[in-house]
């Protein structure tokens, strides 16, 4: 007895030491990421921005910007009040990172450009609050507008529709939580289907057993996927997996792949049930609008690689495009912009416009999200479109 006591506090001693040293490198190795320590884990909206928050958003030859959040965590330094002037018309813009806007200054996100430009006008005051968190999707905008956004009583709400809220709002409806007449009342990183998520507490507070989940569990969840014999055939020619994952039409990757969407030739058989899943959050929102008297508007936008053969090159193909190459984005925005017009729903489609400024530097070379050029012509299109002028004050 003795000796299997000693071996189970030898094997005890061992796992502890393994798991120290590791937590050790990974805090060591670990690199702060362009918004690292920005938001917070929450239990209705998922995440959330810190308030009053100061510093700056990096990525590698592309940006090196300070940037804040307001009293409410929204990007920028001006303060936003529930209290609505009965003189303004406030618009409310949510979206993702993008909104948000990664690798800009606060006065250069196309929301603070779109409300000077409308209240050069003369026709004001128009108010827009930028509602943008990194990463959001419609199944949180839905949470976050019946929760937060709608205190501020908003005119008119602009959501921003990303091609990786698909993939987003398959990531997150596990983690959502239902009240007892099945509504929709939250979504909770740390509960998986109602239940505790344990492993999700040891990844919040071990960054070795976050790194182990990158590495390994990704790899299980790759051989799934692609079949044993396939995963290492490509890790002994040095062929990436999950490029071939990525590339591969035939296959559910929604797991892997923010394009989805937006792949050439996607067997629609596969495409659909994701996108019924997402379109229908914005359904939510469309409706939960209308009951209050609150206008809507859809903005749909293309990324780098969709616009110019030169845009987004070196961000490109860690996710499986080829650099210099155009894609078009064209069925992924057909089937966007018929849910929308069968639900009576407003849309302004950036592609055309962007386009037609390729010759500007819009996106960002590596990290792919809008520069300060790139937030003037959505601000510019926005405001120029007929679809967006129709919903405001004198229209």
């Amino acid at each position: 007895m003795p000796k299997v006591i000693s071996a189970v506090l030898l094997c005890v001693v061992m796992v502890l030491s393994f798991l120290v040293l590791g937590e050790v490198y990974a805090r060591l190795r670990n690199q702060k990421a362009a918004l690292g320590g920005f938001t917070s884990a929450h239990p209705v909206f998922h995440h959330i921005p810190i308030q009053n928050y100061r510093d700056r958003m990096s990525s590698e030859g592309d940006f090196d910007v300070p940037f804040s959040t307001n009293n409410r965590g929204l990007r920028g330094a001006r303060d936003y009040l529930y209290d609505k002037p009965k003189s303004v018309f406030r618009i409310a813009v949510l979206g993702d990172s993008f909104t948000f806007g990664v690798g800009v200054g606060d006065e250069e996100v196309f929301p603070v450009i779109l409300e000077g430009l409308l209240n050069a006008g003369g026709s004001g005051p128009y108010e827009i609050e930028n509602f943008g968190v990194p990463s959001y999707s419609p199944i949180l905008e839905y949470i976050y507008l019946k929760n937060e956004v709608i205190k501020y009583d908003p005119d008119l709400v602009v959501l921003m529709l990303d091609q990786s809220d698909v993939y987003d709002d398959y990531h997150y409806q596990p983690h959502l939580v239902f009240d007892r007449k099945n509504e929709i009342v939250g979504c909770d990183p740390l509960l998986l289907r109602g239940k505790p998520d344990i492993w999700a507490y040891c990844k919040k507070y071990s960054r070795f057993l976050y790194m182990l989940d990158q590495k390994i569990l990704q790899s299980v969840l790759k051989i799934r996927t692609i079949g044993p014999v396939n995963y290492f055939s490509n890790k002994l020619k040095g062929k990436r997996n999950k490029a071939e994952i990525l590339t591969n039409k035939h296959i559910d990757n929604i797991y892997f792949d923010k394009f989805f969407m937006f792949r050439d030739d996607r067997d629609s058989k596969i495409a659909e049930p994701h996108w019924k899943r997402t379109s229908g959050y914005i359904g939510m929102i469309k409706e939960y609008l209308d009951a209050r008297g609150v206008r809507l508007v859809l903005v749909t936008y293309p990324y780098g690689h969709q616009v110019s053969g030169k845009f987004w090159n070196k961000g490109r193909i860690y996710w499986g495009f080829e650099p210099d190459k155009l894609y078009d984005p064209k069925d992924g925005f057909s089937i966007i912009e018929d849910f929308a017009g069968s639900r009576g729903i407003d849309t302004i489609n950036l592609y055309d416009g962007l386009q037609g400024r390729s010759d500007e530097g819009l996106y960002f070379d590596r990290d792919g999200h809008w520069t300060d050029a790139g937030h003037r012509a959505v601000a510019d299109i926005i405001f120029n479109s007929n679809v967006f002028r129709q919903k405001l004050r004198l229209k």
